[in-house]
């Protein structure tokens, strides 16, 4: 049986800084679980100033497509329907935003998702890169500078998962892997499904298409049959860009909104069917990420996960794939139940680790902003920065502490990942360990920001 063929779409406008990294994380160098043979990238640019060329992307390896658009249009609707008509794969999935980054495995798993009907309509959630939602991160500095620093601080290219820990999920999508989905920027259908929905809709004309997307996601669920499938451990990441809606004040969507319901006779609503899982997480997510949220009507039938999902999809499935299906959330429904407690006593640990750090004076927030500008750009607070990232993104907590020299002498701390201040605070200062300030200059000693024990190792 010969392996079905996959075309990408991927609208752009106006993206040279972010349309380069946005095929990096569709190239088969990156994408793991699909050979380059088996799908094909269609970049339809819907006007910009400076069209991509193709040549410029030879590297990649991938098999792609550049199409130019003369009669561009503000929305992107009829971009992505000249995609789609383009392509020639049996499976098609819409990448409406060419800003965003693909996770590592969402190829595959959305191919994966497809095999399990022919009624399949598969899709990823989003997220912002940044600590905090983009619009208020935008609000509080956030920006393409500062973005870059980073990115260029994670390695992504070399790992993409690693996007997860320094994004959040969007509006749409959020704030839980379990919740009712908005939309999706990687939405994948067999051919036949996109012809029944008949792509996206022009009448949608809102600059950057306005709710077309929403439109598009709901139609598909709503089509005839449809199992709905949302991919887990996996989605797109939006790079900030200047998007229309993505960027504007939340006010400037009224007409947005109001452009749906004229066109769709009623107010646009979150689809509230259930939604199938489908996925495995490469990366432990946060806890709070995992928790159900109380939302009766699309969160109930996870309750009994095990049986109604695979009951609902399994009529048209075979035995295995019924079996795969059920196994999945057997292995899935423990995680669920123990997660709201888990980040509940999280949340309270980091509350009380902050404390302490505030209360030392080794934690000064005035110098970590001062000398992480992406923290203060990005609208977080110092302390649950430090507590979250001190480890893998190397920061050091004030200049009368130095954390990787604390963690490089103490390799029971280094081995555990701990933070190197909190266990100080709590266990090493009991135990006499060594510190080294990291400024000697810094007055830390008798000025209530200096070492907990008075005692500086040189």
């Amino acid at each position: 049986m010969s392996t079905p063929f996959l075309s990408v779409v991927v609208v752009s406008y106006n993206s040279q800084r972010e349309l380069p990294r946005t095929l990096h994380s569709l190239s088969p160098q990156y994408q793991v679980g699909i050979d380059a043979r088996d799908y094909e990238v269609i970049v339809v640019d819907n006007g910009s100033a400076i069209p991509p060329v193709a040549a410029d992307y030879a590297h990649l390896g991938i098999d792609l497509t550049i199409l130019t658009t003369p009669d561009a249009t503000p929305s992107p609707a009829p971009a992505v329907n000249r995609g789609l008509n383009a392509s020639v794969g049996s499976a098609m999935v819409v990448f409406i935003d060419g800003a965003r980054l693909a996770s590592p495995g969402l190829l595959a798993a959305g191919m994966d998702a497809l095999s399990l009907s022919p009624r399949a309509v598969v899709g990823s959630r989003g997220r912002y890169l940044g600590y905090e939602v983009q619009r208020e991160a935008i609000a509080n500095g956030y920006n393409q500078t500062v973005e870059d620093a980073l990115l260029a601080s994670t390695g992504w290219m070399d790992d993409g998962y690693r996007l997860f820990a320094i994004s959040v999920f969007d509006e749409s999508s959020g704030p839980t892997w379990f919740n009712a989905m908005a939309e999706s920027n990687s939405l994948f259908m067999w051919r036949n499904m996109w012809a029944e929905l008949g792509g996206f809709d022009t009448a949608f004309t809102s600059p950057g298409g306005g709710l077309v997307n929403l439109d598009a996601w709901e139609r598909a669920r709503l089509l005839p049959g449809a199992l709905s499938i949302s991919l887990l451990g996996e989605a797109t990441f939006h790079q900030v860009h200047g998007g229309v809606a993505t960027n504007m004040p939340e006010d400037a969507t009224i007409p947005m909104f109001a452009e749906y319901e004229q066109l769709r006779g009623h107010p646009f609503q979150i689809p509230i069917e259930p939604l199938a899982m489908w996925g495995t997480f490469q990366t432990e997510p946060p806890a709070d990420e995992m928790v159900l949220l109380d939302e009766p009507v699309e969160m109930s039938w996870l309750a009994d996960g095990r049986t109604r999902v695979a009951a609902r999809i399994g009529p048209g499935l075979p035995t295995p794939v019924r079996q795969k299906v059920r196994s999945t959330y057997q292995r899935l429904a423990p995680i669920i139940r123990r997660n709201r407690t888990e980040a509940e006593a999280a949340r309270r640990a980091e509350d009380d680790d902050a404390a302490v750090l505030l209360a030392s004076g080794l934690f000064d927030p005035n110098w970590y902003v001062a000398n992480y500008p992406d923290v203060a750009a990005a609208g977080y607070d110092p302390v649950r920065h430090y507590l979250r990232f001190a480890v893998t993104q190397k920061r050091q907590p004030g200049p009368c502490f130095d954390g990787l020299w604390y963690a490089s002498k103490n390799l029971d701390v280094k081995k555990a990942g701990a933070n190197p201040l909190v266990h100080y605070l709590r266990f090493g200062a009991s135990e006499n360990r060594q510190t080294r300030v990291l400024d000697p200059m810094a007055p830390c000693n008798g000025s209530g920001n200096g070492n907990a024990n008075g005692t500086v190792a040189t």
